[in-house]
């Protein structure tokens, strides 16, 4: 399966201090400032990281002007899960905190899509699972 399933990655400056630790993170639009920032429970995700942002010519991640690759959402996107989260097949999967998603609604999370992996998954931290994207919360 390819990563963004036939969407290309779009490019975005980060909100200052903000880092991306790798690929399949929840973004957020920064409105304030038009800048991306991960997203936190209860925010509505505009899209998933392609992998780390910007580094400095030392290796290290840039926290000032810093830039990310991410794929929108709208099609299957693997996306980084929270620890100890359960997930099956067909199972609506919300955003939840530090840019992972979670597999409940704590009724302020927003649905981000729905679980299409394969039978059930119990996850660590950062695992990366497949989300149908196309049912996003956009309110």
């Amino acid at each position: 399966m390819a990563y963004g399933e036939g969407a290309d990655p779009r490019n975005a400056t980060l909100k200052a201090s903000t880092t991306v630790s790798g690929a399949g993170l929840c973004l957020v639009n920064d409105s304030t400032n038009n800048t991306l920032d991960l997203c936190a429970d209860g925010e509505i995700c505009i899209g998933v990281s392609a992998a780390e942002s910007s580094r400095d010519a030392d290796g290290t991640l840039e926290t000032s002007g810093a830039t990310v690759a991410y794929y929108p959402l709208g099609g299957v996107l693997m996306v980084q899960s929270e620890a100890s989260q359960t997930y099956t097949t067909g199972l609506l999967v919300y955003v939840g905190a530090s840019g992972q998603v979670i597999d409940s609604n704590d009724h302020s999370s927003k649905v981000l899509g729905v679980y299409v992996g394969e039978g059930a998954a119990s996850t660590s931290a950062g695992d990366l699972i497949p989300v149908m994207t196309a049912g996003a919360a956009t309110a």
